[in-house]
């Protein structure tokens, strides 16, 4: 393949690997021989999911924007929406409407894109405002295609993790707490980490209570949802709370107060023994779960 056809699918799909980029415009493939085997590895098993990606969400950022890939990204995105809307993500059970009109729906978003979108840069279809219609509407679209892949990806760890707990009798609450929590909050925690470093004290601490906010409503609202939607068990279902999860609660709830009054009595400025206070009661919190 072209260095140039490598060069705009890796920029075009994944930020993440800009240095590689810049290194493959200036060396060729001898960047590619001097990464050591782990890194080649990765490398290699990375691009059936870049391409996968790539395929079904379009490119909204400029930069990142190459005008074939977003064609193509329109041409399979009613598909990875019908995957992630079929039951049990079961292609076999789609009918033969729901695949035609999917058919239909993927022909005409490419053959649309391919005459009408832009080379340069993603659609912006101002209808004679100087509000961008087409890029808000692709970012939107773009951003629920990235979420079901989230999903997906989310939905093989569970299942992952559960095999794990089987094998190893770890009970799932605990690798919930431990192992899938800091997998789904390393992201948060890099962000956080690094917006503190800038000194955007107010901005990390929201970001770090916004974030769980969100799962808890939001995905335990969605999770119920669709629970009872596959189980079918009618508009209830009996819980039990576990240890596990009444400690991490009361954990949680204990670190709000301290906060809480922290900033009361410090006239509204969290000191720094805070951090020691906090990271001090997680460890107790795992260690009682465990």
């Amino acid at each position: 393949l072209p260095k140039e056809f490598l060069v705009h699918f890796y920029h075009g799909s994944h930020e993440s690997i800009h240095a590689l980029l810049h290194k493959m415009k200036h060396e060729g493939w001898k960047f590619f021989k001097e990464e050591n085997f782990m890194s080649k590895l990765i490398i290699v098993l990375e691009v059936p999911f870049t391409i996968a990606r790539t395929l079904t969400v379009p490119a909204v950022d400029s930069e990142m924007y190459f005008k074939p890939f977003f064609v193509a990204s329109c041409i399979g995105l009613p598909f990875w929406a019908l995957y992630n809307t079929c039951k049990d993500n079961d292609m076999s059970k789609v009918g033969a409407l729901s695949f035609t009109l999917c058919s239909v729906a993927s022909l005409l978003l490419g053959l649309g894109t391919l005459a009408l979108a832009p080379s340069k840069h993603p659609p912006l279809v101002k209808l004679g405002t100087s509000f961008p219609f087409g890029l808000a509407v692709t970012c939107l679209v773009s951003f629920v295609l990235a979420a079901l892949w989230i999903n997906f990806f989310a939905t093989e760890l569970v299942s992952l993790i559960s095999f794990i707990g089987s094998i190893t009798g770890i009970d799932d609450s605990i690798l919930g707490l431990t192992v899938i929590a800091w997998g789904n909050s390393i992201g948060d925690f890099s962000s956080n980490m690094a917006m503190a470093k800038r000194g955007l004290g107010n901005v990390s601490m929201t970001a770090s209570f916004a974030g769980p906010v969100f799962n808890i409503l939001v995905g335990l609202g969605f999770g119920f949802l669709f629970y009872f939607d596959k189980k079918g068990k009618g508009s209830s279902t009996p819980v039990s709370l576990e240890k596990v999860t009444a400690v991490a609660f009361l954990g949680v709830i204990l670190n709000g107060i301290i906060l809480l009054l922290s900033g009361i009595v410090n006239r509204f400025h969290i000191p720094r023994s805070i951090g020691y206070v906090s990271i001090g009661l997680y460890a107790i919190v795992i260690t009682i779960s465990c």
